[in-house]
């Protein structure tokens, strides 16, 4: 946590987009303002200047792109969907049109027996009538599609699909009923296969991130490819080249979506962690990360895609560490402690943010994640292979998918005992999820020590 020089300027950075699609551009330099003026207050004058350059920066990019926004969309639009249609309730599906000239996917609601045929990239015509979006965001307006016109996505968008469909088409027909939904959404992040019982499991457990692309499929990948190259022991530039072309084979067979994009950001930050690089470090990392991200894309200040995203990786970063020397122990399986130490840095960072997002908060999760641990790898490495080679002829596929079928099974058992627990998740709001986890925290890093918990629980100091 050495070099953290950027975080100023990139949670001012964020504080600003925000500012700006939820009220005005005003507040973003006034803010600014005030950084800038207390950095230098502070005798830093270095810090300054750099606060006031990426909070100017962002105004400026986070304004222009919402003025862009605030212009009403034609009745009839013409773009490509940004990500694969997905099903909101029965018969109603939810598209994200990407429109020329706009600075964000339109969201679009179509009410039709079956949409789950249409990947990203597919071009779509839609007669639309709009309303303004109360949300923050860039998209700007909301529409009711009455007519959609649809056609084969083309090129690189088209290579998507097919891997997509033929990774679907191996996992009905080679691994069982409880793995043929979860082989697609781990590896491609294709949940069609899923029943809405599973997904509520899934939700209920803490376990969601595994059925989307997320950093951690991107840190399980570029780190498999950086290990193997260590093993066979090649230099440390040769390793991070392994690790960097694992990436973008990755993004090549998962799609350029920007939540894949989003995730091979913040993954290869946690790749840094995992390598321990001596020229980066990961809090610096991430913040040039969030930084970089908020200008290519200023909405995604306003989504809680991104936020989870950001604090996941952060808790892992800033927690983990001390929680390792904390609950390290030579008796204890090392990979075990690894486990729930990761589990429970992440779960600490983003449970107040799933809080006031859902209002509920999952009592398993910690628990879930480290059961599930072991076998997370092995289906993202087998899978992404085996998806590879189920475009191929030859049925090679179905290797792969047999060795991974354990796993998969594992994971959804866990899924599914611990969701049907009582107690499995609980209303709570963020203040109260703070205080308990700050608390859990607290009792973790300070039972070595003993004397100062003890003043408030005697019990603990018989427990150290």
């Amino acid at each position: 946590m050495s070099e953290l020089r950027l975080a100023p300027a990139a949670l001012l950075a964020w504080a600003v987009a925000l500012a700006i699609l939820t009220a005005t551009w005003w507040p973003a330099l006034l803010i600014t303002a005030l950084a800038a003026g207390a950095a230098w207050y502070l005798r830093a004058p270095g810090q300054a200047i750099l606060v006031a350059a990426a909070g100017a920066a962002q105004t400026v990019v986070t304004a222009v792109s919402a003025a862009r926004a605030a212009v009403r969309p034609p009745a009839e639009v013409t773009g490509t969907l940004a990500a694969p249609a997905r099903q909101i309730d029965a018969g109603l599906w939810l598209l994200r049109i990407r429109v020329p000239d706009r600075p964000a996917p339109l969201p679009v609601f179509l009410r039709d027996e079956e949409l789950s045929h249409l990947p990203a990239g597919t071009p779509v015509t839609a007669d639309v009538r709009w309303r303004a979006d109360e949300s923050p965001g860039l998209a700007g307006y909301t529409g009711t599609a009455g007519s959609l016109e649809t056609g084969e996505p083309p090129g690189h968008a088209g290579g998507v699909a097919g891997v997509r469909a033929a990774l679907r088409a191996a996992s009905e027909a080679h691994v069982g009923e409880s793995s043929r939904g979860l082989v697609p959404g781990m590896v491609l992040g294709d949940t069609s296969l899923m029943t809405p019982a599973e997904e509520q499991a899934y939700i209920d457990t803490g376990l969601t991130h595994l059925t989307a692309v997320s950093g951690a499929n991107v840190t399980v990948v570029t780190a498999a490819a950086f290990l193997v190259v260590r093993l066979v022991g090649l230099g440390p530039r040769v390793q991070v080249g392994a690790a960097f072309a694992a990436l973008v084979v990755f993004v090549a067979l998962v799609g350029t979506e920007p939540s894949v994009l989003r995730a091979a950001v913040t993954g290869s930050v946690g790749l840094l962690a995992v390598i321990g690089s001596a020229r980066l470090e990961p809090a610096h990392g991430l913040c040039l990360a969030v930084l970089v991200l908020l200008l290519v894309d200023p909405g995604l200040a306003a989504q809680w895609g991104f936020a989870l995203s950001v604090a996941a990786t952060a808790g892992i970063v800033a927690v983990f560490p001390a929680l390792y020397r904390a609950l390290a122990r030579p008796w204890l399986p090392d990979a075990l402690t690894r486990a729930a130490c990761v589990a429970l840095a992440a779960d600490v960072v983003t449970m107040p943010l799933i809080a006031g997002m859902a209002g509920r908060v999952s009592l398993v999760s910690v628990a879930a994640n480290v059961l599930v641990a072991p076998a997370v790898a092995p289906v993202t490495v087998l899978g992404l292979i085996a998806a590879g080679l189920a475009v191929l002829p030859g049925g090679l596929e179905a290797v792969p998918l047999v060795l991974l079928e354990p796993c998969t099974w594992w994971i959804h058992r866990v899924a599914v005992a611990l969701a049907e627990l009582p107690l499995a998740t609980v209303a709570a709001g963020p203040l109260w999820v703070v205080v308990c986890y700050g608390w859990v925290v607290f009792v973790l890093l300070t039972r070595r020590r003993g004397g100062g918990v003890a003043r408030w629980w005697p019990w603990t100091s018989r427990c150290t």
